[in-house]
């Protein structure tokens, strides 16, 4: 089932709610709201994939308002989709990057987690006191050409030496998690979650899911979560109108694509003709330009050949003559 076989957003929403279907945790909004309700099994489920992400038990988790706090006038504004702060004063922002729109999530990440590391410092605050600030972007497509599904980065020196480790970037690819689905046993708990959130609105993996789910408790806490907001209508008109809002864009970029390769088509088409018309053009001038070249030099060969030969004839050696006209005396022979 399509999202293109529904006229509208309430005959989706309420047809899903029917069918007792599973929103995509993909889906910006249904990321936010599967980690910040306040019900054990979403709590639950945000513990266990900030340990997983963290690699390190955490005790308690605090949600934060979801806006920076502007230090001065004029400065960027920025929304944060789930920041929160731990027991031990550590922050991470959350947030789902549902499709790839074009600019440089890297630089973007640096900036974000910057920006949290900043607003943790008070004054009179010691510098052995500042604690680890995270961003972490789960991305629905490829960003890097690593093969690696979870890449994490730090402040480093050229042959990998670490700084302090203050401030830490994750990104999770869910594009490549393909071919880890058979080995969940051994995967990583970060790369088990990956699986979850790429599959589990997916009936086709339902089965893997389950699996998932009954193996390891923080997943299963999610997948309560994310069966308790699929009953929520206003999340799934939410979903409607971002899917159809990637859809548009997608298009919008497909046909800008399209208009770019047929005006390279078209500009390769005015060349070659250009090339070949001004090939010809000169091809012709050349031509008529070495044809008269050839044949004032034949005609003068000519007249010289005769002068050297009546030269001869009054009684000089062929070389003579050739030296007398100047010519080769081969013309002579």
């Amino acid at each position: 089932m399509s999202i293109d076989d529904f006229d509208n957003e309430e005959e989706y929403a309420e047809r899903m709610i029917a069918e007792k279907k599973l929103l995509n945790p993909r889906v910006d909004s249904t990321f936010k709201a599967l980690f910040t309700q306040p019900t054990p099994e979403s709590q639950g489920a945000l513990k266990s994939f900030l340990e997983a992400v963290t690699e390190k038990p955490i005790a308690d988790i605090q949600l934060k308002t979801s806006n920076a706090i502007i230090e001065y006038f004029g400065q960027r504004d920025v929304n944060y989709d789930i920041l929160c702060t731990f027991d031990d004063g550590q922050q991470a922002n959350i947030e789902m990057q549902a499709f790839n729109q074009k600019y440089d999530y890297g630089q973007r990440a640096e900036c974000h987690v910057a920006r949290i590391l900043s607003s943790s410092m008070k004054k009179g605050m010691n510098w052995e006191n500042v604690k680890k600030s995270y961003q972490i972007s789960v991305l629905n497509f490829n960003y890097s050409q690593s093969n690696d599904i979870v890449s994490r980065y730090a402040m480093r020196t050229k042959d990998g030496r670490e700084l302090k480790g203050i401030l830490n970037i994750v990104f999770i690819e869910l594009a490549k998690i393909r071919g880890k689905e058979d080995s969940f046993d051994s995967n990583t708990a970060l790369e088990n979650w990956a699986i979850f959130l790429k599959d589990a609105d997916n009936p086709k993996k339902a089965d893997l899911i389950q699996k998932l789910t009954n193996k390891e408790a923080g997943l299963m806490l999610a997948k309560q979560s994310l069966s308790s907001i699929s009953s929520n209508y206003d999340m799934w008109v939410n979903q409607f109108r971002q899917e159809m809002a990637e859809i548009d864009y997608n298009t919008r970029e497909y046909l800008a694509e399209q208009r770019m390769q047929k005006a390279v088509q078209e500009a390769i088409k005015q060349g070659l003709e250009q090339g070949i018309s001004q090939g010809i053009s000169q091809g012709i001038s050349q031509g008529i330009s070495q044809g008269i070249s050839q044949g004032i030099e034949q005609g003068k060969n000519s007249r010289s050949i005769a002068l050297a030969k009546k030269y001869m004839a009054a009684g000089h050696s062929a070389q003579e003559a050739a030296d007398f006209a100047e010519i080769d005396i081969k013309y002579l022979l």
